[in-house]
């Protein structure tokens, strides 16, 4: 009898077989569905981003760049009136009238003569002479009208204080550069810096006194605004952006208001803290050249808007080309694309669902491969160990053995086979005692 490999004998036939007609089907349906999945996954996925570009462009970018934009423009109308308020104080009667007095007393006393030194000198203890207490209750009532102001002065045309809110280091201000950029130009305004006498970061708004009527210039007001209303107004628009944070930084970068820290004083105008110096480049693209737009950072959405320049306050304060603050609105990116939620959970739940098609083809796959081999195992067992006993059967009697009894009963074709080879049997057994009945007679 000859040997086969396992895959040319029987049992390796039918294995095959039942593999192949249990796990092709199998695997066409199982990539086919596959393939579904992963085309709708995709689509989802491509409708996602077309969503959150969409939401992030026409709801969130255009949001954040509305509340920065319009709070940098309550700041820029703030200061305008601040800046308004300064000219309004500097042409009061009472102060005209203290300015106009003021001269001719400081030419009586002989102080236009005198090096500032000595005047200084002279005026170590008390910072005027008080030649106009209404002057000074003028200026200090302005300033409790307005928790913004922290204080105002004014000097004459030389340069030597005539009323004040609160007491002065110098006497004589003709030499600061406040004064003088206001005695040529009208009215000048500064940089935020932190005024001592004042005891507030503040911006210094100073105003020519001009008298209406010859034009004649008879000194120079000094008013002290605080910025603490910047941290006001951030700490309101807060409130329209969920989980988000308002700064307004300066043209150097320096802090003016950090909702986030809650205006935290060790780092508001301090060199440590400058956001021009950032390594975020969202951060960087704020504080660029564009007036307004929204950048998208690795883990937030920021809107940022630019205070007004020149063309708003210009017919003020001639040669002023604003402060170039800068308004940062930022909001957490899954707090912004929050209402896409649903259809990123929808995404994630068909990723899983891929993934777990394919996991379930390959342990069905297993399992079939298994059961296959098994039942064809089983097939094969019933088919071929009745053909190995007739192959046995049929050796014997091609080598004369007719004493085996042929036991298979089967009612399929092998039982057939059975049969027929019986029959053989049965005639080949008469053939050979007719052979050898004839034999003996012929001896």
């Amino acid at each position: 009898m000859n040997k086969r490999t396992y895959f040319r004998s029987i049992r390796g036939k039918i294995t095959n077989r039942v593999l192949f007609i249990g796990i092709v089907p199998m695997l066409i349906i199982g990539v086919l569905a596959w393939l579904s999945l992963s085309q709708l996954t995709n689509n989802v996925q491509d409708e996602l981003k077309q969503g959150e570009k969409v939401l992030l462009d026409e709801v969130v970018g255009s949001n954040l760049i509305s509340i920065s934009s319009q709070l940098a423009a309550q700041i820029d109308s703030f200061m305008l009136e601040r800046i308004s308020d300064a000219i309004s104080w500097s042409v009061a009667p009472t102060v005209l009238e203290a300015a106009r007095a003021a001269v001719a007393l400081h030419r009586k006393e002989g102080l236009n003569e005198m090096l500032i030194r000595d005047v200084e000198a002279k005026f170590s203890g008390e910072k005027s002479y008080n030649i106009s207490p209404k002057a000074n209750a003028y200026l200090k009532t302005q300033i409790s009208r307005s928790k913004h102001f922290g204080e105002a002065f004014f000097t004459d045309a030389n340069g030597f204080n005539v009323a004040l809110t609160n007491p002065t280091s110098d006497f004589v201000q003709r030499d600061e550069n406040w004064w003088k950029s206001a005695w040529e130009n009208g009215i000048s305004v500064g940089e935020v810096e932190f005024d001592d006498s004042a005891g507030i970061w503040s911006v210094d708004i100073s105003v020519r006194i001009d008298d209406p009527k010859t034009g004649r210039s008879l000194g120079v007001m000094k008013t002290v605004l605080g910025v603490s209303l910047l941290q006001e107004l951030s700490d309101i628009a807060l409130r329209g952006i969920e989980k988000g944070s308002v700064t307004v930084v300066n043209s150097d970068g320096l802090l003016l208001a950090e909702t986030s820290t809650k205006h935290g004083r060790s780092r508001i105008m301090t060199s440590e803290v400058n956001f021009r110096k950032s390594k975020d480049a969202s951060i960087r693209a704020a504080l660029g050249g564009e007036p307004s737009g929204y950048v998208i950072g690795d883990e937030s959405v920021l809107g940022f808007g630019h205070s007004a320049g020149a063309e708003l306050y210009g017919e003020t304060v001639e040669r002023f080309s604003g402060f170039n603050w800068v308004v940062i609105v930022q909001q957490p990116t899954n707090v912004a694309l929050a209402p896409l939620q649903g259809l990123t959970v929808v995404q994630e739940h068909l990723s899983q669902s891929q993934n777990q098609i394919l996991l379930i083809l390959a342990i069905v796959t297993v399992i079939i491969f298994i059961l296959a081999v098994f039942v064809a195992g089983i097939l094969a067992k019933g088919i071929t160990v009745p053909l190995l006993r007739l192959s046995e059967h049929a050796d014997a009697i091609s080598k004369g053995d007719m004493s085996r009894t042929i036991d298979i009963n089967s009612d399929d074709e092998i039982g057939d086979v059975a049969d027929s080879l019986k029959r053989l049997m049965t005639s080949l057994s008469i053939i050979l005692n007719r052979y050898k009945a004839l034999k003996a007679k012929l001896r």
